[in-house]
């Protein structure tokens, strides 16, 4: 898993803009920073007239928008992808992954708490990285203020390791399998040692394949 910290919490709490205050906050610092929003209804971004909406109109599973500024990926899906899904279209250009939302996946979440919404929390404590609190709260949690942008980003540097580990990862179907570091040795000297013979292939730095079956 690539380095992630989710933030949620309630509705109204301000997610979208602690997220937005750390994205800046990062860029100083001179971090890659990709963001990440869940919603739990359907969404449509594209625009009634424009071509990549008359293509997906007629039956094109994936659209793709290309400028020289620009690269938007829109793909119809008929379920609800969880994030490890969602991580492998982003890919390995970034130092972090800030998520807004994916409460139930199994990464470190910070709870944004604001004294007006209720002292009930949207997750279980036990479950919790950090708080940021408008408000001290009487649990066993880490907590931050949270109007201090920088508190909460240094946190976040001291506990998130920024540079990507090395390994190998194997997703089948969107879910990502364990293997342990002995396969993983394997499969990354096989697919490098296969790769470097390859015409024009440099210095490999990370590696991707993907294998489709016809049932």
């Amino acid at each position: 898993m690539r380095p992630v910290v989710s933030i949620v919490g309630k509705a109204g709490a301000g997610k979208t803009i602690l997220i937005e205050r750390l994205v800046t906050e990062f860029k100083q610092r001179g971090y890659r920073i990709a963001t990440v929003k869940h919603s739990q209804h359907n969404i449509e971004i594209d625009q009634p007239g424009k071509d990549s909406y008359r293509f997906a109109q007629v039956g094109s599973d994936a659209v793709v928008i290309s400028s020289p500024n620009k690269l938007a990926f829109i793909k119809g899906v008929d379920h609800n992808p969880g994030l490890e899904e969602v991580l492998s279209l982003i890919g390995d250009d970034f130092d972090l992954v800030l998520t807004e939302g994916f409460r139930h996946e199994e990464v470190p979440k910070i709870e944004v708490h604001r004294r007006e919404l209720g002292g009930e929390l949207l997750c279980p404590p036990e479950e919790l990285w950090a708080i940021a609190s408008d408000e001290p709260l009487d649990l066993n949690v880490n907590q931050l203020p949270l109007n201090d942008t920088r508190e909460i980003a240094d946190f976040i540097e001291r506990n998130v390791p920024f540079i990507w580990e090395e390994g190998t990862s194997l997703s089948i179907n969107g879910k990502s399998i364990f293997i342990n570091p002995f396969v993983q040795d394997i499969i990354a000297r096989t697919a490098v040692a296969i790769a470097s013979t390859l015409k024009g292939v440099g210095e490999i730095r990370s590696l991707d394949i993907s294998v489709r079956r016809k049932l």
